[in-house]
């Protein structure tokens, strides 16, 4: 059941997280949500806890995948190395609804200490997995001060690229961070 609500939260939002919803994600009655978990809270955090677990490991094994930027056949941009590291740092899955179905309920989570206890232990390894991709791509990797700029760089562009309305807040947020990656002195070889 916990697989089956993180990859809801992943997938729809914490609005698909429910007892029923999980439980026929999960292959099992729609009334035995219940039993696993009896509440709400405990099912939302075993979500989120699943989900980030999810999130890191997709993480690490799309960085993997990375390869030096010359092999990739598509010119020498940092824009395009800043939206491969925000499908790491977004994975499993990045898609034009990742404010509204992963930021957002991130945001949210802040309210609540142990949901922000569980995102806070995942960071180290997204970060490594970020580096990891960067190393692969760019051949440098951060710090971890500019590491966590990165991070907080590329969940700041896509809500600001939102807020503002624009069509692909996916693009308006890959040219922001590779600004940043640009200040934090990332060169393309």
């Amino acid at each position: 059941m916990a697989a089956a609500a993180a990859r809801l939260l992943i997938d729809e939002g914490p609005s698909a997280v429910t007892h029923r919803r999980v439980a026929e994600a999960a292959g099992l009655a729609a009334g035995s949500g219940n039993y696993y978990y009896p509440s709400k809270k405990e099912l939302y955090r075993a979500a989120v806890a699943g989900a980030e677990d999810l999130r890191a490991q997709s993480a690490l094994g799309i960085a993997r995948k990375c390869v030096a930027l010359t092999n990739t056949g598509r010119g020498s941009t940092l824009a395009w190395v800043a939206a491969q590291l925000m499908a790491i740092y977004f994975a499993p899955r990045l898609g034009p609804d990742v404010v509204t179905t992963r930021l957002n309920p991130i945001l949210e989570a802040g309210r609540d200490p142990e949901l922000q206890e569980i995102i806070r232990n995942h960071q180290p390894l997204l970060g490594e997995a970020l580096n990891i991709g960067l190393e692969r791509m760019a051949g440098q990797t951060l710090g971890n001060e500019d590491l966590e700029l990165l991070m907080q760089s590329i969940g700041a562009s896509l809500l600001y690229g939102f807020a503002l309305g624009m069509n692909d807040p996916l693009d308006y947020a890959a040219r922001q961070v590779a600004r940043i990656l640009e200040l934090l002195g990332v060169q393309i070889a």
